[in-house]
This record gives C-alpha cells, sequence and structure tokens, in this order.
C-alpha cells in the first residue's frame, strides 16, 4: 500500500535565499509524524508547500501514489489536506461560525440562500469536538488568541481530513486543553488520518509521534522511529550543538530584600468586562512571578489592565509603593511597565515596517532633536539590541515580518528594554519559537529580574513557568486562587488548583468565554436614525412645512440618487477596495444612454436599448477597475483616480462637449412618475436596497464579499478568489454607477457633461457615514441608506434655513461631524 502523502526532493528559494534544499518527506495514513527544526529551518516552508500557500521551485508530491499538483489551499482541501497554522487566520468582522462554514463552503437552501441554522449548529458541533466552551454567534474579532485556535482546530477535525497539518497546536493551550487536543488526535489517528505534527514541545512529540523528521537549515538532517532517538540527540539534530549550552537546572534568582518595597501590588482588581474580579497580586523587585491558568481564567486580561490596554472598574494599582492609575498604554510606559502581548502578529509587531523602526517604535521620542528622528540614534540602539539579544537578521531595514517568529519576538523585547522598565508583563513569550530561541529568552528572564526588574510570566506551558519562575499564581474563573512558591510544589497541585470543579454534568467546562456584544451594524444604524430624527424634529420646530407627505417623499426621492451610488461603493469598499470613478462612471453612462435616446426610432426600442446600454457601461467601467488594479498589483484609489479622468474624458468625446436634451417624456416618467403615489425613483432606490441586501446577507458570493474584505490571507486560506470577487464586487459598484446614471438623467431631462462631478466622494460618504468600515468586511445596505437620508436631509435643511451657497460647504461638513460623533457615541455606550 503506496504512502499517504510523499514528497520527493522539494526545493524552494525566496530571494536567493535556499529554504528549503531537497527534502523529502513520507506520511503514512494512520500515523503521527512529528516535523521539528529551529525557526528558520524550512519547517513553515513546507508546510506552506504541502498547504497549497507556496509553490516548490522543484521537486514532485504523490497522494496515495499519483502525482498531484497543490497550487493553492483550495487543491489542498480538495485532496482532504487540511493546515492548522501557527497564526490562526480567521475573518475577523465574521461570525465564530461563519468562519468555520466557509472552511468547507457555506451551507445553502434550494434556493441558494445561506442556511444560518445549520451553519450555528455545525459549529456547535465542532467546538464540541474540542470542548470549547465559545459562543459561535460571536465576531471572531472578540477570541483571544487561544480560542482562535481552539476554532481552527475545531473546524480542522470537524471536516474530517485524511491529512491534517497541525503547526504548533498546543502554544497558546493550557495543559487540559491540550490534552483533550491529544485525545482527538488519537480518534482521527483510528480513523485512518494522517497528521503531520510541528511543535517545539518534546514532551508532546515523544508521546504522540511515531516518527520524526528534523530538518535544520532547509534540509533534512534526520528522519527514523520516534524510539530511535532520546530527547539529547533529537536536540543536538536539530539545533547541531550538543544539549548542555541551551538547558540548566531551574533557574534561582538572587533574594530579595526583607521589607523591600513591591514594584508592583494590585488590590482588588476587577475589569470593567468582568474578565477577572478582586485580584490581589504582589511582586517584588529582583522577582520572577508565574501567572498559570487555563485560557480566559483572566491572566492576560489582568496584565492588559496593567498595562493600560483594558480598563478596569475598582481596584487600586501601586508602583514601586505610590498608588497610580493608568488608563492608557502611554501612561503604563511613562510609570516604567512593559508589556510583551500573548499575539506577538497582531499586537507585537508591525510587519511593514523594518526591524529598526520596530525595534525603537516605544522609545522613539528620546531619539528627537529639533523635531526630526535621529537616524544615528535609531541606528545605535538597533545595534545594540541586536548583539545583546543576538538577534539574527540581514539588514536592520530589511521588513521584521522576514524574521523567524523567535527573532520577532527578541526584537519586541529588546523594544521595551529601550525603555528601561521596572516591570516586565511577559504574555506567553516563548509561544512558537526554537529551543535556543526559548532558552536565551529564560536566560534574558532571569537577567532582569537579577537587575532589579520585577517581572511576570504568563504562560501556558506549566514546566516553564514551574522552572523559571519564582512563585505560581494560579488564576480560575477570573480570580487569583492561590500562590504557589515554584520549588516547593508540584505541577500535580498547580494543575488541580487550575482546573475549576464545579458541580455541572462537564466539570471543567465553563459557559461560553465569548460575550456577544451589540452588533457594529445595530449601533452604528442606531447612531444614525438618533442623528436623523434629532434633525428632523428641528427642522419641523424651524419650519412647519417639513413634516408634510410631500416633503418627505421629496426628501427620499433626493437621497435615490445617492442611494444607489452609496449602495454601490459600499458592496466595493466591503470587498476591500474603492472606486472613486463612480461619478464620471455615472455621467458617461448617463450620456451613452442620452445618445441613444436621441436617435430616431420608437420609445419602445430605444428607451430599452438606452437602459441596457448604460448599465452595461456602468459593469464595463467597474470590470475594468478591477482588471486593471488586479493585473498591475496597484490600489484601487490609484486605477480609479486614473479611470475617473479617463471617463469624463470618453464622455466629452462621445457628446462633443454639447449637451443633451432631447430626452423622451416616456424614458423620464420612469422614473418621476408615482406609483401608487410613490415616486418611481423611491421605487428604484428600495428594490435595489432590498436585492443588494439579501444579496450580502443571505448568499455565498455575497458573504464571500465581506470575508475577502476582512482578511485576504484568510480569504486565500479557504480557497476565495479574489479575482472573481473583486469583478463582481466592481461591476456590481458600476452597474449602480450606470443605474444612478440614468436615474439622473430621468429626472433632470437633459445630460450636461458635468454630469456626476462630486458624486464620487458623496457616494463613498453615504456609505462610511452608514456605517460601512472603509477597512472592508463591515456594513450594510440598512445603514448606507440611512447615510444617504442623513445627507439629503442635511440638503434640505440648508434650503429651508436659506444658507446661502457658499457656505452650504460649512454647514454640511459641521453637520456631518456632529453626525458621525454621536454615531460613535451610541456604538460605543452599546457595546
Amino acid at each position: 500500500m503506496p504512502p499517504l502523502l510523499e514528497a520527493s526532493n522539494v526545493s524552494r528559494q525566496f530571494l536567493g535565499v535556499t529554504a528549503l534544499d531537497r527534502v523529502s518527506l513520507t506520511l503514512q495514513a494512520g500515523e503521527i509524524h512529528a516535523l521539528v527544526g529551529e525557526n528558520g529551518a524550512g519547517k513553515s516552508t513546507l508546510i506552506g508547500i504541502l498547504s497549497g500557500v507556496v509553490t516548490p521551485d522543484n521537486g514532485r508530491i504523490l497522494f496515495q501514489g499519483a502525482q498531484v499538483r497543490i497550487d493553492s489551499p483550495h487543491d489542498a482541501r480538495k485532496l482532504g489536506i487540511i493546515t492548522v497554522h501557527q497564526e490562526p487566520t480567521l475573518f475577523p468582522t465574521l461570525s465564530v461560525a461563519e468562519n468555520m462554514a466557509f472552511a468547507d463552503g457555506l451551507p445553502t437552501t434550494t434556493w441558494g440562500r445561506v442556511d444560518w441554522k445549520r451553519v450555528r449548529e455545525s459549529a456547535r458541533r465542532a467546538t464540541d469536538l474540542v470542548d470549547a466552551s465559545i459562543d459561535v454567534r460571536a465576531s471572531a474579532e472578540r477570541l483571544s488568541i487561544a480560542e482562535r485556535h481552539l476554532v481552527q482546530l475545531a473546524t480542522a477535525m470537524a471536516n474530517e481530513p485524511r491529512l491534517l497539518i497541525l503547526d504548533e497546536p498546543t502554544s497558546s493551550l493550557s495543559g487540559a486543553e491540550s490534552e483533550r487536543l491529544f485525545d482527538r488526535l488519537q480518534e482521527l489517528r483510528q480513523h485512518g488520518a494522517a497528521i503531520l505534527y510541528v511543535s517545539h514541545r518534546q514532551p508532546d512529540i515523544f508521546r504522540l509521534a511515531d516518527r520524526i523528521t528534523v530538518l535544520r537549515d532547509g534540509q533534512r538532517v534526520w528522519h527514523g522511529v520516534t524510539g530511535n532517538i532520546d530527547r539529547s540527540s533529537l536536540v543536538e539534530a536539530m539545533v547541531g550543538r550538543e544539549r548542555a549550552p541551551l538547558f540548566g537546572s531551574r533557574t534561582i534568582s538572587a533574594e530579595t530584600p526583607a521589607g523591600a518595597t513591591p514594584l508592583l501590588k494590585t488590590v482588588g482588581f476587577t475589569d470593567a468586562r468582568g474578565r477577572f474580579t478582586d485580584v490581589d497580586l504582589v511582586v517584588h523587585p529582583r522577582e520572577v512571578v508565574g501567572l498559570y491558568g487555563l485560557t480566559g481564567s483572566g491572566r492576560t486580561e489582568w496584565a492588559q489592565v496593567v498595562a493600560g490596554l483594558r480598563k478596569r472598574s475598582k481596584g487600586k494599582l501601586e508602583v514601586n509603593g505610590q498608588e497610580i492609575v493608568i488608563s492608557s498604554p502611554r501612561e503604563a510606559i511613562a510609570a516604567g511597565i512593559a508589556y510583551l502581548p500573548e499575539d506577538r502578529l497582531h499586537q507585537g509587531i508591525l510587519p511593514n515596517l523594518s526591524v529598526r523602526q520596530n525595534t525603537v517604535l516605544a522609545n522613539l521620542r528620546q531619539m528627537v532633536r529639533w523635531c526630526l528622528v535621529r537616524g544615528s540614534a535609531e541606528k545605535a540602539a538597533t545595534d545594540d539590541i541586536r548583539d545583546e539579544l543576538q538577534i539574527k537578521m540581514e539588514d536592520p531595514r530589511q521588513p521584521i515580518a522576514q524574521l523567524s517568529g523567535g527573532n520577532q519576538q527578541k526584537v519586541v523585547l529588546g523594544r521595551w528594554l529601550l525603555t528601561q522598565p521596572k516591570v516586565f508583563l511577559l504574555d506567553e513569550p516563548t509561544r512558537g519559537i526554537d529551543i535556543a530561541s526559548k532558552a536565551e529568552i529564560h536566560q534574558l528572564i532571569r537577567q532582569l529580574a537579577n537587575s532589579g526588574c520585577a517581572v511576570i510570566l504568563i504562560s501556558s506551558d506549566l514546566p516553564e513557568v514551574m522552572d523559571h519562575t519564582d512563585r505560581v499564581v494560579v488564576f480560575r474563573d477570573g480570580k487569583a486562587i492561590k500562590s504557589y512558591p515554584a520549588r516547593e510544589t508540584s505541577a500535580l497541585a498547580i494543575g488541580d488548583t487550575a482546573i475549576p470543579s464545579g458541580d455541572d454534568d462537564q466539570g471543567h467546562r465553563r459557559q461560553p468565554r465569548t460575550r456577544r456584544r451589540t452588533p457594529w451594524a445595530l449601533a452604528s444604524e442606531g447612531g444614525l436614525s438618533v442623528a436623523i430624527v434629532l434633525l428632523g424634529l428641528l427642522l419641523a420646530w424651524t419650519n412647519g412645512q417639513f413634516l408634510t407627505g410631500d416633503n418627505l417623499l421629496q426628501v427620499l426621492s433626493n437621497a435615490s440618487v445617492l442611494s444607489v451610488m452609496g449602495i454601490g461603493s459600499a458592496v466595493v469598499i466591503l470587498a476591500g477596495g474603492i472606486d472613486i470613478s463612480v461619478g464620471s462612471l455615472l455621467g458617461l453612462s448617463a450620456g451613452v444612454a442620452g445618445l441613444i435616446l436621441g436617435l430616431p426610432g420608437p420609445a419602445w426600442l430605444t428607451i430599452p436599448l438606452a437602459i441596457v446600454m448604460a448599465l452595461a457601461t456602468g459593469f464595463a467601467g467597474g470590470c475594468l477597475n478591477a482588471t486593471l488594479s488586479l493585473l498591475g498589483r496597484i490600489h484601487p484609489i490609484v486605477v480609479t483616480l486614473g479611470t475617473m479622468t479617463l471617463f469624463r474624458g470618453l464622455l466629452q468625446l462621445l457628446t462633443g462637449g454639447r449637451a443633451l436634451t432631447n430626452i423622451p417624456p416616456a424614458f423620464e416618467s420612469l422614473v418621476t412618475g408615482r406609483l401608487l403615489g410613490v415616486e418611481g425613483a423611491i421605487v428604484i432606490m428600495a428594490l435595489v436596497a432590498t436585492l443588494t441586501g439579501c444579496w450580502l446577507q443571505h448568499t455565498k458570493s455575497g458573504r464571500s464579499l465581506y470575508a475577502i474584505g476582512s482578511s485576504r490571507t484568510a480569504a486565500r486560506v479557504v480557497g476565495l478568489s479574489r479575482w472573481r470577487l473583486w469583478l463582481l464586487a466592481f461591476g456590481a459598484g458600476g452597474l449602480c454607477a450606470g443605474l444612478a446614471g440614468l436615474m439622473e438623467l430621468a429626472q433632470t431631462g437633459t445630460m450636461q457633461t458635468r454630469l456626476g462631478m462630486g458624486y464620487e466622494l458623496r457616494a463613498i460618504a453615504a456609505a462610511v457615514v452608514g456605517g460601512v468600515a472603509i477597512t472592508g468586511g463591515r456594513g450594510t445596505v440598512i445603514g448606507v441608506l440611512l447615510g444617504a437620508i442623513l445627507l439629503a436631509l442635511v440638503q434640505n435643511a440648508l434650503v429651508f434655513w436659506q444658507v446661502g451657497v457658499e457656505q452650504n460647504g460649512l454647514v454640511m461638513g459641521l453637520l456631518l461631524l456632529a453626525a458621525v460623533v454621536l454615531q460613535r457615541l451610541v456604538r460605543t455606550r452599546i457595546s
């Protein structure tokens, strides 16, 4: 029987640097195979090749004896290869349940609607596989990094993979959570799945793995049965030197002087959101205190409050005997508190900046002279940190994202060393880094303590906490339960204290930790509604004609074109793009329609032809914008800035710069005529809003637009095509611009070459004021409608109040700012 997967002589280079050099790997069905090596050894590259993220330069891959090409994550998933990456890739603006459903495709009904009931039920069943107490309706951005790992692990196992690739799966999990994971892995193994297990944790490797492959410097240096190698030999194979220099006995700090004033003290500390309550904790100079507990026990949240990242509701904080109040990270830094976050990728480093910029970030003020940053000071500080922490890099000017995880962590540590803190809060400082880097960080922790600092080490790795701290404080259910001397206690005692002993039928399980917030959309729409009502009441008070039925319908009519334009812009923004050419595209579409309407022929022929051609012009223009941006890899704002001028020039060319006035009355009546007393423009606006809202909220393609706008990385992992989705989004935006051009042409009865000028900014304003996040992935059609109505209402108010044209911009800007501030206040209050 052939192996499930066989990779032969696989190589890959990046910018001339060899990441993998003729590496071979064989995986059998029903086995757990460990892949180990230091950071930079080539593990991530090999994982990327097997999961379709990275394309090999040469070599071949066989799956069940047949040669295959894995060019994308979608190809890997079709083969049954599922990867759980070290850094979780989720869509932050989508719910947990929707994130999990995207991994295997959103389930739909026979009518093509997303089956939300199945989505939630499947997610709950999946989280039960790993005993994760997570509210699947909550937004993924509310999850801790450990909860994100659990979500991805649950998703992978629920899809019954043939090959499961796990990259540091326990790096953020507690001991109990890791044990539950190991049980599930054994079940998968018994069902014939192969598991490629990547980890730096040797106890896990020797407990789980049937075979081990060791990589070093991009080459396979050892492979074989687990029983044929011991731990010392494995470390030597990984690092190329003996184990002794990397490990020592339990570290011991210098004695804390009797009666010394605590460097850090919290009394009755309580989180404003209830994640921990009444925490009393004291840390002295030259002391390392470990915080241990299950995920969600409150240890990380306690550190974040001390560091000014979260708000407290009550309690007292003292630093070096002085009571202080910290409400921001800047105040924490000024007080001598440094916080190294658990989530290195999203909260620790700025991936697009250089190593030097990341290193000096927290100490930048000390390097400024005459309002200019001194490059020599930056260079000197970075060089000192590189030498002190032995950071491996090609050049301090290279992006930090190019460094290994261990070296990235050293840079973040070095950043805080430059601030010369009194208190160090280290949250999972060795998560996902290799053995050598881990040993160096442990040594640095002890050096910090011996220099007089107070160090708090938060870790899910119990041996790490016991071996490298003086005291261990156990957190459970948001409380600091007990403090143990690290050298005088056992892992069993600490573990028993950390695990809840409730009387429920599952004992260790808690209620869902992720609490749902009022959705962004509801809060945003609530703020807009309040602004509209207040402005409406003010207008009614100053002008008795405002609340008449005719005037209110006129306000809606005035908002109709802007609403359609705003909805089109919102679709593009939701997908992570932006289109500032829609005003010119509106004019071009209207120009095409106007020319056709002026042709000799019966109205029953020219009117439908004009409508079809205007819509086709808008759609083609939108697709052109997407194509140019994707082909040239240019930001769409640059592309659409160019096509804005192009479309306006085409309009001038088509019309010869003259106005088109011979618009048939039958065409105008389609928009200005009334249906059951309601103007056609309002009916069109309602239809566009209803259809677009249903499409975005309840179809696969609509939800995919939200997904790719939320995270391109996560979209690529689940196989969403940016090409297809951007063509769809920009095409829809162009279609709305074409429709808006027809409406504007019918309402004005004439085609001016300046038609649509300025509409692009008003359309984007309607979308953004309506709650659409300019970064993408968040917003609703209802919000856009409210935003457009607010803008139309403001314009109506200016007419009522007889404000001069020259003052319109000032008044409009002030009112818009007031509306946005009110919207923000309402959203903050509800959340």
